[in-house]
């Protein structure tokens, strides 16, 4: 770990406001039901962690002089990111070694359940990855409806998996300045219903009523959370399992975690696939070492991981640009990094090369950059 810019630049960078690309940040009681991943008012599916010891994430049994003084440099900026508003959870581990762990007292801890947000799109692509190579997915260029019969005559029917994976289903556009993943306010209105456990609309019906077919699949990139939706329809018509039971199999069994896993649903039992995730800080870390696990191996899902973490398609965001597979890849300057980002401060950066994972949960828009700077520098 080597700190390579000057700490009083990283200070000042923390201390400069950034732009809200996002919609305004949530009040205080709105962000403690973020903290606990909405598990005490949405309709939620549970996935069960495996039934041997979780996955261990040690602290270092020694440190070198020159690391216990990086270690402190780095201590100082985490002081201060958390003395800022917004920052409830970081941790940072390298080579599965806990480097630091910070919680804001009161409001979260070890046992908290934080919501993934936008984050738990990649979850989906790690589900999509698992189908193709079970052979319930025949192949990434199928289109959608070949799986799901009910997506024919739409946009999303149309594109294949991979433009779906990529955000060219071309059902409608979004902005690239408010991209919060719905076609407008009122669709976005509409779809919060899913907090309070009260969505009874299927969400095939919702897509059929929102799609606009703009443009042709695979032409533009617009961040749709309707093309991450059908993603999951179609890995739980392909597989023939509950979205939330493939997953628990195929992927959380693998990651080892210490708790359950929760996917938020609507009343048709279906996920909320495009931000209804939420698990413990640790196990947030341990996903991300499995996904960079994976990416070493020699397998059909590891080479999936290596198509879904390298750049696939120019993005029009103004903060991120590369696009990988439903995750966002060169999004720090580490080379070969990609990170899965979410709505009001939740992200999960990953840097192969270094095996570095650093798991932030927040409650504020602006703390991303702060977060991405002080990873930048480890």
């Amino acid at each position: 770990m080597n700190i390579t810019k000057n700490l009083s630049l990283l200070v000042l960078s923390l201390t400069l406001p950034s732009s809200s690309l996002f919609a305004s940040n949530p009040d205080e009681r709105v962000a403690d039901w973020m903290t606990q991943g909405w598990r005490s008012t949405a309709s939620v599916d549970y996935v069960r962690p495996p039934r041997i010891e979780p996955a261990i994430i040690p602290e270092p049994s020694t440190r070198s002089s020159s690391q216990t003084t990086q270690l402190e440099q780095v201590s100082k900026l985490v002081d201060m990111r958390f003395s800022l508003a917004g920052t409830r959870v970081a941790v940072l581990s390298q080579r599965r070694e806990l480097i630091f762990e910070r919680y804001l007292a009161g409001k979260a801890n070890g046992k908290s359940t934080p919501i993934g947000n936008s984050m738990s799109k990649s979850l989906v692509s790690l589900a999509v990855g698992k189908a193709l190579c079970d052979g319930s997915i025949a192949s990434l260029d199928d289109r959608g409806s070949k799986y799901l019969e009910a997506l024919s005559g739409t946009s999303w029917g149309s594109a294949t998996v991979k433009q779906l994976l990529t955000m060219t289903s071309g059902a409608f556009r979004t902005s690239p300045f408010e991209p919060t993943g719905w076609k407008n306010a009122q669709d976005g209105m509409s779809n919060r219903a899913i907090y309070s456990g009260e969505m009874r609309a299927s969400y095939v019906e919702v897509m059929r009523n929102a799609d606009e077919r703009v443009a042709e699949p695979g032409r533009e990139f617009h961040y749709n959370n309707y093309d991450t939706i059908a993603l999951a329809l179609i890995v739980e018509s392909a597989t023939k399992k509950k979205f939330s039971k493939y997953f628990e199999e195929t992927i959380w069994a693998e990651v080892r975690p210490e708790a359950d896993g929760a996917w938020m649903r609507n009343n048709q039992g279906q996920v909320a696939g495009y931000m209804g995730f939420s698990a413990r800080p640790r196990d947030w870390l341990r996903l991300g070492h499995y996904v960079l696990d994976q990416l070493k191996g020699q397998s059909c899902f590891s080479d999936y991981l290596k198509q879904a973490t390298q750049h696939q398609i120019q993005a029009n965001w103004t903060n991120n640009r590369s696009y990988g597979f439903q995750i966002w890849t060169n999004c720090t300057s580490k080379p070969g990094s990609f990170c899965f980002l979410g709505n009001h401060g939740q992200s999960l950066m990953l840097h192969p090369q270094t095996e570095s994972v650093l798991y932030v949960h927040g409650t504020q828009n602006q703390i991303n950059g702060p977060w991405r700077h002080i990873f930048e520098n480890l």
